[in-house]
């Protein structure tokens, strides 16, 4: 088989155009979207309007801010996600897979305690974002236990 000057010019202009659309792919990410692919990962579609998403996500940095991946890794992972290319990520080193599995455990705790998703009447009902609430439990013993 002969390559032709032609044919490796068309190669490497798509290779160029590949790596600039997944560049503008990547810094077109937000954290809103990170987050949104990690809870639909786990729970499927989310009916959650944006401004909704974005309360929590902001929320979720305000009380945890050292759980965010850094920008890069976020960007990869959001990237990987939205292609369907997830299992990729286990090419990761441990320690960011580590890192990564961490924050998908707060996400998911934090949005139960932060949305009313667990206490919608259906699946279908929207998902809202509805802040802290202290314990509700009626039975709970706050008091501080002195040793």
């Amino acid at each position: 088989m002969k390559i032709t000057r032609r044919t490796a010019l068309a190669v490497v202009a798509g290779g160029i155009a590949s790596a600039g659309a997944a560049a503008a792919a990547i810094s077109s990410f937000s954290d809103e979207d990170l987050v949104r692919i990690t809870l639909e990962k786990y729970f499927g579609p989310l009916n959650m309007r944006i401004e909704h998403l974005e309360q929590f996500v902001l929320e979720f940095q305000n009380r945890n801010p050292w759980v965010f991946p850094g920008a890069k890794l976020a960007d990869a992972v959001t990237l990987a996600e939205t292609v369907k290319l997830g299992k990729m990520l286990e090419l990761l080193p441990s320690e960011k897979q580590s890192d990564l599995s961490n924050f998908d455990r707060w996400v998911i705790a934090e949005f139960h305690m932060l949305t009313d998703y667990a206490w919608r009447s259906s699946p279908s009902d929207p998902i809202r974002f509805t802040g802290w609430h202290p314990c509700t439990n009626p039975f709970a013993n706050l008091e501080q236990q002195n040793a």
